[in-house]
């Protein structure tokens, strides 16, 4: 399965990162290609999103099912329902310097009829754009506050 992956440095307290990552909706205006984003459920450890992006012009849909781990500073994510056949990831928050260490992984698959095979690097190509441009939007965001 196709995976991507991304880590940024932001000189903020991984408690303070993590926060703002907590807080999904705040993190709507960095990402290029989600036209919606709406938390449907918030239970405090666990949490349901709907997603709708745009990607070729292709509308892709997906309900996203977070598990925060307050203690470890860590997320793990998965979409069970929508176009993707397989979607699931961790965000990590570690400790670094006076800083911390923002590390996303997301394994996913996505076989769309308009996404040939011929379509599939253009997707990987967007995919890894996406969790580079989360994390930068979560480092613009701790630091605007």
């Amino acid at each position: 399965m196709p995976e991507v992956r991304a880590e940024l440095f932001i000189p903020k307290p991984p408690a303070e990162v993590y926060r703002a990552a907590r807080d999904l909706a705040g993190l709507k205006p960095y990402l290029k290609d989600v036209e919606t984003l709406e938390v449907i459920e918030d239970q405090g450890t666990t949490s349901r999103t709907r997603f709708v992006a745009v990607a070729m012009g292709k509308k892709v849909r997906w309900i996203e099912e977070e598990r925060w781990f307050d203690a470890e500073l860590r997320n793990e994510f998965e979409s069970t329902e929508g176009d993707f056949d397989l979607y699931r990831g961790t965000w990590s928050f570690l400790p670094e310097g006076e800083g911390t260490r923002a590390v996303l992984w997301l394994e996913y698959q996505l076989n769309l009829p308009i996404f040939g095979g011929l379509l599939q690097k253009l997707v990987h190509k967007l995919m890894q754009e996406n969790v580079e441009g989360l994390l930068a939007g979560l480092k613009a965001r701790c630091l605007a506050a």
